[in-house]
């Protein structure tokens, strides 16, 4: 690989890695000269790295990659506190 491809990719992987996300025109322009399994190999990539490969910001999905402890926890402080949904039993701790 280039020197050129390998910075492009280092500095996509760390803008994606503080925003969750990276916008496919901006991959695929530089990894265009990448045979297509290469290219699919670095989008598996990225997904793997929990980056998600966008058209647009509003695709984005800040929830894709929540574990079933964070979404609990993410569903718990939506509550107004009317319900049980979601809530601990103690007893099986």
């Amino acid at each position: 690989m280039s020197e050129d491809l390998t910075n492009g990719i280092k500095n996509l992987v760390q803008r994606g890695k503080e925003q969750g996300f990276i916008l496919i025109s901006e991959l695929d322009e530089i990894i265009k000269n990448l045979s297509v399994p290469d290219q699919q190999y670095i989008r598996d990539g990225m997904e793997e790295l929990k980056i998600q490969v966008v058209k647009t910001p509003k695709d984005y999905d800040e929830f894709k990659y929540m574990t079933g402890e964070e979404a609990i926890e993410f569903l718990q402080s939506l509550s107004d506190g009317k319900t049980k949904a979601f809530v601990r039993d103690e007893k099986e701790e």
